[in-house]
């Protein structure tokens, strides 16, 4: 007996780039994908770079000042030394709110990383407090990525930053976190070509067979903790200020060089060595 597999016609979004290789993609009547669709749908909830931002972020930055009240911050501040997150530490600073500065040094920093958000924390007077991730677990972590060929090579640094920035919230008794992530840079990446960063319970299963060594100090959180136990019971908040604001990334770079002598690394998420071979190599040549 033959089976015959019919091929899947070709088709591209008539606003994007996206096509029929993405093998969940789907088009409405008027050849718009699901992508775009989805990415009006969020915008419409979460990005207001207009007056209304403005305002709403005003009245934001009075409840991060209303919750920190009494303590010596009143927010955490996770700084990669990217752009998205260098230019939010100087809105900080003009804004007026008193940030710890969390730094996640997960081994892949570039050394132009590094001199960049000294730059940052000397030039806008934060407290900085870099949280160094054990090398052999982290290196076990990623070659256990590695060996499973999973698309999204990043999760090992992207799920410990995050993790690292809740438990040191929680330990600090804050509870708002500011993120450099915005929709005006970042749009939505396809499900079938991803997997979720915050999924502790893939990063555990990869490691758990292709891993060598335990991972004794390597921070992880849930689904339950991030969707439930921080917002809910922590009364803990990820707030994102670049959507409240008309943030365009080429006039944030002159602002960081004029500013404080801020380098650029030329692509995005340049800052890490692994991310800079990850989206240069892997993902184009895999």
């Amino acid at each position: 007996m033959v089976e015959i597999l019919e091929t899947r016609k070709y088709q591209q979004c008539v606003r994007c780039v996206m096509d029929t290789s993405d093998a969940e993609i789907s088009f409405n009547e008027h050849g718009v994908c699901n992508h775009c669709r989805q990415f009006d749908e969020t915008s419409r909830k979460e990005w207001f770079p207009n007056a209304e931002g403005a305002r709403k972020w005003a009245d934001m930055t009075d409840q991060i000042r209303a919750a920190g009240k009494g303590q010596e911050y009143d927010c955490i501040l996770g700084l990669s030394g990217g752009v998205d997150s260098s230019y939010l530490a100087l809105k900080v600073k003009d804004w007026g709110l008193r940030p710890l500065v969390v730094h996640v040094d997960a081994g892949w920093n570039s050394e132009l990383a590094v001199a960049n958000v000294e730059k940052i924390v000397k030039y806008c007077d934060f407290d900085l407090h870099t949280h160094v991730v054990d090398w052999e677990e982290m290196r076990d972590l990623h070659l256990a990525y590695l060996k499973a060929g999973v698309a999204n090579q990043d999760v090992p640094q992207d799920h410990v930053f995050f993790a690292s920035l809740y438990h040191f919230a929680t330990r600090n008794k804050i509870r708002y976190i500011l993120s450099g992530g915005n929709l005006a840079t970042e749009g939505i990446f396809p499900k079938s070509w991803h997997g979720s960063a915050m999924d502790a319970v893939n990063l555990k299963a990869i490691h758990a067979s292709y891993g060598e060594r335990p991972l004794k100090t390597y921070d992880t959180i849930g689904f339950f903790d991030y969707f439930f136990w921080y917002p809910f019971i922590r009364k803990m908040r990820t707030a994102r200020p670049l959507n409240y604001m008309p943030y365009n990334k080429k006039e944030a770079v002159d602002e960081l060089e004029r500013t404080m002598g801020w380098r650029a690394y030329g692509r995005k998420h340049g800052e890490s060595l692994f991310t800079k071979l990850f989206q240069n190599y892997y993902l184009p040549t895999k």
